[in-house]
């Protein structure tokens, strides 16, 4: 560019695009240096981050671990509620099964077939049948007539309360 200082009415530089373009960028890049050299919170910010990030990766993992524990708790109950439903239908066939045994051996059938094979029990005919009778008027008993009064009575009491207690 030509410079005489000769004339300053004429001073081109002040319609040189090129220079108020470098004088700008010049003055973003002093910007840029004076925000980056007063922001010494965005390391913070980042080492910030780091410990958001490690918080919410245990946290996803915390989060894992209880689902799986607690599917595992299920699978367990699940297994041990399935055998035990096993046990009882197998309880219930040997019900069945002992209750018709049971049902079978309590007919009057089988107890005559088996007081015959077994113990050689006859069945009792009617001719065989012999009615007897019981003289049953020897059979009560009186009490004697206790009539010695007031101490009579007294120790008939305490007869009765030692013969309640043991004695």
């Amino acid at each position: 560019m030509y410079m005489d200082n000769s004339n300053l009415a004429y001073d081109l530089s002040r319609f040189d695009n090129s220079e108020r373009e470098r004088r700008e960028k010049q003055r973003k890049r002093e910007e840029e240096a004076r925000r980056i050299r007063m922001a010494p919170s965005a390391s913070l910010s980042k080492s910030g981050t780091k410990l958001t990030a490690f918080v919410a990766i245990a946290a996803v993992f915390v989060a894992f671990f209880a689902v799986n524990w607690f599917n595992a708790k299920r699978d367990d109950t699940i297994r041990a509620v399935s055998a035990q439903e096993e046990l009882l239908t197998a309880a219930t066939e040997d019900n069945a099964l002992l209750q018709s045994r049971l049902d079978s051996k309590v007919n009057i059938a089988y107890i005559e077939q088996y007081a015959k094979e077994k113990l050689k029990m006859n069945k009792v005919t009617s001719s065989q049948k012999k009615y007897i009778a019981v003289n049953t008027e020897s059979l009560i008993e009186t009490e004697k007539d206790d009539s010695e009064g007031f101490l009579g009575s007294i120790k008939k009491g305490f007869k009765s309360f030692l013969e309640y207690i043991g004695f």
